[in-house]
């Protein structure tokens, strides 16, 4: 039975260490940062050393035109770190869907409760992405 995990990077910390946690698996996978599986991975599918097959399905889903895309939502009050992802070299990677910014693009200031009175509000919105990626 195929098992897939998705990450949810939420806020500053989430969305640096999830980039570095991506960067590091595309990087196992032999995946570029574009998506698309580089040449020395095509004819190496599996780890034939240890017999433990090469199972990219179950952190990245491939669209229609073989870009292996990340199972990640990526979520921010603030739009600086995901801006800075998005002029990244890893701009062409992640589904543009799955990544939320908050309109207002203000940010909790590092206040727990703020960030909560803001956040309780994109509950629905969220959760439907949540949703549509499982």
């Amino acid at each position: 039975m195929p098992r897939e995990i998705i990450t949810l990077q939420v806020g500053q910390c989430g969305n640096q260490i999830g980039t570095q946690f991506w960067s590091r698996l595309i990087e196992e996978h032999g995946i570029g940062p574009d998506g698309i599986v580089q040449d020395f991975a095509l004819n190496n599918h599996d780890d034939f050393k240890n017999n433990v097959p090469d199972r990219k399905d179950v952190f990245f889903y491939q669209a229609d035109d073989q870009h292996y895309i990340p199972r990640a939502l990526l979520i921010d009050l603030e739009p600086r770190v995901i801006n800075t992802l998005r002029e990244s070299q890893f701009k062409n990677l992640w589904n543009p869907e799955n990544i939320y910014v908050d309109p207002s693009g203000g940010g909790a200031g590092n206040n727990w409760a703020q960030g909560y009175t803001m956040a309780i509000n994109k509950y629905e919105q969220i959760m439907d992405m949540i949703d549509r990626e499982a």
